[in-house]
């Protein structure tokens, strides 16, 4: 069984890879992680659950993008879902994080084709 954090961490890393936070991308994670944890057959989060979980994480994982630790991150991340049929799921929920805000981001991009390539999207 797959953790909270196992599942809501690559759709944070979406968030937070470019450095600016929208409330758009808030509102897709929200209903995003909602799908994805009722796809994993975990428990319910309320909205305000999620936000919670969400500001308690953003700070680490921005540390994270930002350092050498980056690729690491990535990697552990989106390794762990490898060969798994919830991957495309996940993937999407990036996806729709990512046009959330109707702009094109290079960092988003880049974490999107990282995902595919690792799970063979």
């Amino acid at each position: 069984m797959f953790t909270y954090t196992e599942i809501l961490t690559p759709l944070a890393l979406m968030v937070v890879i470019d450095d600016e936070v929208r409330a758009a991308e808030m509102d897709a994670f929200c209903a995003q992680a909602q799908g994805l944890i009722e796809i994993f057959e975990r428990d319910a989060l309320s909205p305000e659950a999620l936000l919670k979980w969400y500001d308690d994480h953003q700070a680490d994982l921005k540390h994270d993008l930002s350092s050498t630790n980056k690729p690491i991150t990535i990697l552990r991340a989106f390794t762990r879902f490898k060969d798994r049929p919830e991957a495309r799921a996940i993937y999407e929920a990036m996806l729709a994080i990512s046009i959330s805000d109707k702009e094109y981001h290079a960092e988003e991009s880049g974490l999107l084709k990282s995902a595919a390539s690792i799970w063979g999207l």
